[in-house]
Parts: C-alpha cells; structure tokens; sequence
C-alpha cells in the first residue's frame, strides 16, 4: 500500500492511500476506495479496516439495492453470470432460467417464495423433465445471491427434498454397425463423383470417423490446423450454431493434437485442392476454414443433418446422428486394442473416468477375448 502525502488549503498535511475493497456484488466491478489520516498509523488503520465495513454492508457500494420480484433477482444474477462462462453456456442457463423458473417465480415478492412451493414446482418438473436437477441447483444459486445481498434472511431452497432420477429409455451410447458403416462409406465413395456435393459430405463424415472429434470441432477447423506431412489435427476450436460464434473447446482437455492415418491426408489434400478450383471458379480466394463453402463459412448441424439422412436412405442403412461417427471411432479403436488412457486423450475428455463411463461397454470383441486369455492361462497351470 502507497501513502502520499497532501497538503490542505490550509497548510496542513495529511496521508491518503488507495485500498482495494473486494468485488461488488452487484456490479460485478472491482471497488477501490480511499482513505485519508492526520497520520501515516492512522492511515493504515483505517485502511485495514475498510475492506471488512465493506463486507457489512452486503460487498456493495450501492446504498439501496432496488429488487423486488423473483425476475429482478434473477435477470441481475444471470448479468453477474455472463462474466464467468463462455456465450454458449450462458444462453442456455438463461434460457432455462427464463424457461423453468422466471416463468414460474417471476412476479412473486422474494419473501413470499416458500420452501412447499419450490419443492410442488420441483416435484412437477421431475415428472416430465430429465435434467430438473439442473434447475433446481440454478433456482438455489439465484437465492442464495439474494441472501448474500442481504434481501432474504434465509435460502428457501436449500431444505428441498430432490425427487428421484428418472431413468432414460436411451442410456445406450449410439454407434454404427461395421456392416452399416461399411456400406454406407462405401456408398457415399461411389457418389463422391457425382458432385461437389456429395464429396463434401464424404469428406466430412471421413474426417469425423477418423478423428472423433465432435461437428462443431470439425466445422471450426482451419486449413492451418493440418498438418498433411506429418499426419496431424490440432484441435483447439469449437463452432456452436447456437450463439454463431466459434470459441474454444468444451474444456481444456478439449484442445490437443491427434494424429490420422494416411489415407485421410491423401483425400484432405485432393479436398483442399478442389476447394481452391471451386472458390478460383467464382473468382475468390481458397477459404481458411476447412469445410468452408461459397455459401456458408462455418457449417450448421441441422443442414447436415438432413443431408446425412438422406444419404442414409439412399443406401438402406438406419439413421444416426453425427455424433454416432465419434462413437464409432472410440468403438473401432477400443476393439483394436487402444488404451483408455490414449482414447480419453483423443476425444478430448476432461478425465479418464469419464471416457471409461461412456466406453466400456462398447469393446465387446475385446471383452469375447477375456476369455481365450483365461483358457489359455487355466491350460498352463
């Protein structure tokens, strides 16, 4: 801390210093105030005590704190909120505040909200809404900042009861069938030729099957981010259709570097090649984005989605979604033998717990093995 020294207008001399306060709960801004003394010790004092007064009065410089209703609350945590995710995150928290709670609490008085009216709003939405958990944890955070901005003397949603999980009919993860998948590239090679559309599309799903990377990584791709000599994908982006705004990956895990086979470098180097004729042909330059088109930049799931289950139809092969590619790809791997520890690293998990939570079950033909490996060591004994 840096005490100066200041004179009055009356000749006398007097010490100032700048001390940080705290972050205001309102605002969200960092508070700075300043503090004067007849003396350097009197200075520190005041100083050191001016960070707890600010603590008192609720971590605010605002002396009336103007909210009401359930929404005010609300719409002023979800401001703070804003601040601390990425945009894409934030809109979906918003829309299910505004979807599961706002609707429901939005004009009550703070202290009229009761414990048996979040738990009968809780108990309805667990009888038709998987992810209730969600809410509530949200509905929690929202009253605890009014507690801590002094405007409710108590969290009426702590002491609620959860209800019990339901069950998803579709726990199961979804991946392609070898004979499916089999087919359906060979398919869509054969039809490669017939247009620059169909090409595309079988790029795209050859690099989502080799990779495992998700639609959004794959879309976000830059030409910059392939190596075609020594065979690797870096992976450090994500689009999301949602806010159309390309961003970084769901977590950090999420940024690496994986390496594809060569058959996949050889057709991403014919692809780059007819991607700078297609643009020459309508006197623009090649585009930096990988599965960029003279219409679209950054390409958008329901579109392909469409076009995928078309394509699935043509050659008699059920539908599935483009994450099933990235299934698929941890699936092929596991059968051939590759560690979870190297796949967690490939799909861009944030732990191994959670690549083993969502995989093991899908290595049958290595778990078919477990058995010629027990009969192999009951035989030598």
């Amino acid at each position: 801390m840096k005490i100066t020294e200041a004179i009055k207008k009356d000749g006398s001399i007097v010490y100032r210093a700048n001390v940080y306060l705290g972050v205001d709960v309102i605002t969200g801004k960092k508070v700075k105030t300043s503090v004067t003394g007849r003396t350097k010790k009197e200075v520190k004092q005041k100083a050191k005590y001016a960070p707890i007064e600010f603590v008192k009065n609720g971590s605010t410089v605002k002396k009336k704190i103007e909210v009401k209703t359930y929404q005010e609350l609300a719409e002023l945590w979800l401001d703070n909120y804003r601040l601390t995710v990425k945009p894409q995150s934030f809109l979906l928290t918003k829309r299910i505040v505004h979807n599961h709670l706002i609707s429901e609490f939005g004009s009550m008085k703070l202290d009229k909200i009761t414990l048996p009216q979040i738990q009968r709003h809780l108990n309805k939405l667990s009888e038709t809404f998987v992810h209730f958990g969600n809410v509530h944890s949200l509905n929690r955070r929202i009253l605890q900042y009014g507690v801590s901005l002094q405007l409710l003397p108590f969290n009426p949603a702590r002491e609620v009861i959860m209800p019990k999980s339901r069950k998803r009919e579709d726990k199961a993860i979804k991946f392609i069938a070898p004979e499916h998948i089999k087919k359906f590239m060979c398919h869509m090679e054969k039809r490669s030729v017939d247009g620059y559309v169909y090409y595309f599309d079988f790029v795209l799903y050859s690099l989502l099957l080799a990779t495992g990377c998700r639609f959004g990584e794959a879309v976000a791709l830059e030409w910059s981010d392939i190596d075609l000599e020594n065979g690797t994908v870096s992976i450090n982006k994500n689009y999301s259709k949602f806010v159309d705004l390309v961003g970084t990956p769901k977590s950090k895990a999420g940024i690496r570097v994986i390496s594809i086979d060569k058959k996949t470098c050889n057709m991403l180097r014919l692809y780059k090649n007819r991607q700078r004729l297609l643009y020459l042909e309508i006197g623009e330059s090649a585009p930096l984005v990988v599965f960029a088109t003279p219409t679209r930049e950054y390409q958008d799931m329901t579109i392909r989605q469409g076009a995928l289950t078309r394509r699935l139809k043509e050659c008699g092969c059920p539908r599935f979604t483009f994450h099933a590619f990235r299934h698929t790809h941890a699936s092929l791997l596991l059968n051939a033998g590759i560690s979870y520890k190297e796949l967690q690293y490939r799909l861009g998990h944030a732990t191994l717990a959670m690549t083993m939570d969502k995989y093991s079950h899908l290595s049958k033909d290595k778990e078919k093995e477990a058995v010629l490996y027990y009969e192999k060591a009951i035989n030598n004994l």
